[in-house]
């Protein structure tokens, strides 16, 4: 546990920001990236596999040379299809309601190994599939917590609109807010609100720009977003998952 009386976050910085993108959309590698290099800042990409991943492998790459983090997104984005209303863009058989332990993390470990062939790390944070903490149901039902700790340096978690207090951690489910559908100036304010607190404050964003994803940002808000962040570091630590995740761990010890 991190002693808050004590802590400090690095070059004197308040508090931190991860900025968190999922599905390996087109927009990420053409767009997004290229404007979080422009202001010397980096993005975590939770990058499941069965994506257009497999058609970019190159672009990829480059995102991962670059220093973002490429985060494991799984094998197939199973979730937990039923709770989710059926949806038809997800087949029955990745519906994590019927996914055993071992089965989860089999399909974790290959995509893990996937995603070194392209970034050659061994370490990686785990973005949860439509934000969820269970797989199994009524009496298989087990949470992800014990193998998120085995597998990964840290795990997204739920989605519960909130920042994550240094003093009360929980790796294998951080817990995360959206940044689809807002504005620049609603996040920015929302994050000079967890940076006043000390905290870290990690967002969960789809696509950007009409078109790019059914859950998006506007282009424009996304850039209000990058430029506020890019003004504001020497008060923000705005760094992939992976890297904020790691440092706290080292505090720690």
């Amino acid at each position: 546990m991190i002693d808050k009386s004590t802590f400090q976050w690095p070059q004197g910085r308040k508090g931190a920001v991860s900025i968190t993108y999922d599905d390996a959309l087109p927009c990420h590698h053409q767009l997004v990236a290229p404007a979080w290099e422009a202001v010397g800042l980096r993005a975590t990409f939770y990058t499941p596999i069965r994506s257009t991943l497999m058609e970019d492998v190159e672009a990829w790459r480059a995102v991962a040379t670059k220093g973002h983090e490429l985060g494991n997104h799984s094998l197939f984005h199973p979730c937990r299809k039923r709770d989710l209303g059926d949806p038809a863009w997800l087949p029955d058989h990745y519906d994590l309601r019927d996914y055993t332990p071992e089965r989860w993390r089999d399909e974790m470990r290959v995509a893990d190994f996937a995603l070194s062939l392209i970034d050659g790390e061994d370490k990686r944070s785990f973005g949860n599939t439509c934000c969820n903490t269970e797989i199994g149901q009524g009496e298989t039902l087990t949470s992800l917590d014990p193998i998120i700790e085995e597998l990964f340096i840290a795990g997204r978690g739920a989605y519960n609109k909130k920042s994550v207090h240094i003093g009360d951690l929980n790796y294998n489910a951080l817990g995360h807010c959206s940044g689809d559908g807002r504005s620049g100036a609603e996040l920015s304010k929302e994050i000079e609100q967890a940076v006043a607190a000390g905290d870290w404050i990690i967002y969960m964003i789809h696509g950007v720009g009409e078109g790019t994803h059914g859950l998006f940002i506007d282009e424009d808000e996304h850039r209000q977003l990058v430029h506020f962040l890019g003004e504001s570091q020497d008060e923000i630590w705005v760094a992939p998952l992976r890297e904020i995740a790691q440092y706290l761990k080292a505090c720690e010890r």
